[in-house]
């Protein structure tokens, strides 16, 4: 009789191993406006989209500022750090799109590419971008530009969850994202 139930178990654990999909596999949630992120939880927010000058040009910097409260922020900025974005495609007009995301390890992205540049500033934890060429890890304070075009996906890694921001310089004739959604290029793993 007990071989019967130690033959049950570990039929259970092989089946269990067949159906719960290693969190690593997870896709972290869609980006959205007043996301959950919004209140501290799990999840993405579009903080603003907003067209550019059509006047803009290159060289383009991402500067990144702290403050305490709105009222610091109009007397005084706390700079932390400044990156300067690939030189973008050419495009008749321009628009910028902002994210801020709060993701638990093991979550990635979608596999996607974007119609102008990016730039990944990590504030907390660490998070690893997957691309055909590498794998790119960004340690917390640390940040990483991409050109236009190029195939990736991003993967909180590390043992606490990720918080991040982004920034995405885009043709504004074009959606900001693609998804690739099978036969893409293959992308170096960050695991």
């Amino acid at each position: 009789m007990e071989a019967i139930h130690e033959w049950r178990l570990i039929g259970a654990i092989i089946l269990l191993t067949f159906i719960i999909k290693p969190a690593w596999a997870e896709l972290e949630p869609s980006c959205a406006e007043n996301s959950p992120e919004c209140r501290g939880e799990i999840g993405c927010s579009l903080v603003e989209n907003k067209p550019l000058p059509e006047s803009l040009t290159g060289p383009l910097f991402w500067h990144i500022d702290r403050f305490d409260s709105e009222e610091s922020a109009r007397a005084a900025v706390r700079h932390v750090t400044e990156l300067a974005l690939p030189s973008l495609p050419p495009a008749p007009k321009y628009s910028m799109l902002v994210m801020s995301a709060y993701i638990p390890t093991g979550l990635t992205s979608r596999v996607h590419y974007h119609s102008g540049v990016e730039a990944f500033y990590t504030v907390d934890g660490e998070q690893c971008l997957e691309t055909p060429t590498g794998a790119h890890k960004i340690l917390k304070g640390g940040s990483l530009a991409v050109p236009a075009g190029v195939t990736m996906r991003l993967a909180a890694t590390g043992s606490m969850p990720r918080r991040a921001l982004a920034v995405m310089v885009y043709d504004a004739s074009q959606p900001p994202p693609t998804r690739v959604e099978t036969g893409g290029p293959q992308l170096v793993s960050c695991r």
